[in-house]
């Protein structure tokens, strides 16, 4: 069945009241008719109902939708996104063990790594995205992180390559591929380990959720991914479910018009006064262009754009004053966003230390034509001193 079908799926098949949404069953506490289904309810502890901290018929559905999506046996749904990949760090890790996260990746994980992961004990390492990660592995490494594309730098990874010299350490591999969402990415078809989602983005796609979700191969990862988000206070609310499976049925149709407008904006934006590079692994001729076409069927809307350095006392008029465009830290919703970054403080690489201003552009589903008059309109402003000089 085609994925723009599935997500249309009816995933609240099994209740007993059935409609064309699944319904948010809100309740901490369940009741049992009789003294011996009281005591055997931890039975339905990974499939059914025992405590609504635990599951609830929105989650089971929003689950049985990612894991589908995914291509895995099962998927766990999170409070967010960073709290996925946490789960992941608590499942896989012990003290002593080591987790390899590159550089590209999402700025809390790295955070967390840095601080939570090292007060209980555990190594952390960060490698630059395109690295032969097999010649990192020591004997204490157990997991391997992939963000592709990174956060801001949109830089690739060769997903295939890394997991084949996992298999061979016997390390485990997580992949972060909110970006392109399940639709362009499905990183267990890869031999991925752990799929992660922050389905606050995309899946969810109206900027008003906070959620995510971990897809795998097996159920013995699923248990023990479930018995460490028991062990964490992990849940999810029914009305949060049914908000990410609203969103779930238009995803095919948001990404798909969100994907093209960015792609043909990027590559306008590659011509315009002030833009000294633009960073979308979808356009040809970027560097991670080849990995792209190669492991991916589709897209996200988020690209990142170098303007030229010396004119970045201008860069507040271009972000602050445009008419479409808003200064946001998230994406995947319908609205367009700016996101500027200090790469060179945020990486502390020296890949980063000589190039301009970055900013993050997040399409929404605005008219591709009124984007562009307002990004020219503020690029305008940015290069206003180029103009002067003219």
């Amino acid at each position: 069945m085609n994925r723009e079908t599935v997500l249309l799926k009816d995933w609240g098949d099994d209740l007993p009241f059935r409609s064309l949404s699944v319904p948010p069953h809100r309740g901490s506490t369940l009741l049992f008719d009789t003294v011996a289904a009281f005591n055997e309810r931890h039975a339905g502890f990974y499939d059914g109902y025992s405590y609504g901290l635990y599951g609830h018929p929105a989650s089971r559905a929003l689950e049985k939708a990612m894991a589908t999506l995914e291509g895995g046996a099962r998927a766990l749904l999170t409070p967010s996104g960073m709290a996925a990949i946490t789960l992941v760090n608590m499942t896989v890790l012990s003290a002593g063990d080591e987790v390899l996260i590159p550089e590209s990746a999402y700025g809390p994980a790295r955070e967390a790594g840095q601080g939570l992961l090292r007060a209980m004990g555990m190594s952390v390492r960060h490698y630059a995205p395109d690295a032969d990660v097999g010649r990192l592995f020591t004997d204490r490494t157990k997991l391997v992180w992939i963000e592709a594309p990174g956060s801001f730098g949109m830089e690739m990874q060769d997903i295939p390559a890394i997991v084949a010299a996992a298999q061979r350490a016997g390390v485990a591999v997580a992949v972060d591929g909110t970006w392109a969402s399940p639709l362009g990415l499905r990183s267990l078809d890869h031999g991925v380990d752990y799929a992660v989602q922050a389905l606050s983005k995309y899946v969810s796609g109206h900027s008003d959720v906070l959620m995510g979700s971990v897809a795998v191969p097996d159920e013995a990862r699923y248990r023990a991914l479930k018995d460490r988000s028991k062990a964490l206070g992990y849940g999810v609310s029914p009305e949060d479910c049914v908000l990410t499976l609203r969103g779930l049925g238009t995803l095919a149709v948001r990404l798909e018009r969100q994907a093209g407008t960015a792609l043909a904006i990027a590559d306008w934006l590659r011509s315009r006064p002030g833009v000294t590079r633009v960073l979308h692994p979808a356009l040809p001729g970027d560097r991670g262009h080849a990995l792209w076409s190669r492991d991916f069927t589709g897209a996200g809307a988020v690209f990142s754009v170098v303007l030229d350095r010396s004119l970045d006392a201008n860069l507040p008029a271009f972000l602050e004053n445009c008419e479409i465009f808003r200064i946001g830290a998230s994406w995947g919703g319908l609205h367009s966003l700016f996101a500027p970054a200090e790469m060179k403080a945020l990486r502390g690489t020296p890949d980063w230390a000589e190039t301009g201003p970055l900013v993050r552009i997040c399409i929404g589903l605005e008219a591709e034509a009124d984007l562009r008059a307002d990004l020219e309109r503020g690029l305008a402003r940015y290069t206003c001193a180029i103009a002067r000089a003219g």
